[in-house]
């Protein structure tokens, strides 16, 4: 009777805290936007809901700010936020 390995869990190794360079197969090391993609899966995401003339207002302040509202901007100004928040609140302890 042939043997079986156990079935895995269904987690990936390192999940949720996957690095590129905690992923071992070099094929996929090798591609650099499928490893970009594995980690970048594992990401924490927040989604915001806002009225319309406070998303305005939030695009409208990138824009000035960053130059574009691009997605990149876009996220790295939400980020900014929530860190600056998150110094607000732990300097208010």
């Amino acid at each position: 009777m042939p043997r079986y390995k156990k079935a895995s869990d269904g987690q990936w190794p390192g999940y949720p805290h996957l690095y590129i360079n905690d992923i071992e197969t070099l094929t996929i090391r090798q591609n650099k936007y499928v490893a970009e993609a594995l980690v970048n899966n594992r990401k924490g995401r927040v989604v915001l809901l806002l009225d319309h003339d406070t998303y305005q207002k939030f695009l409208s302040t990138v824009h000035d700010r960053k130059g574009d509202i691009s997605e990149r901007n876009v996220n790295e100004a939400a980020l900014e936020a929530v860190q600056a928040w998150m110094k607000k609140k732990s300097r208010s302890r």
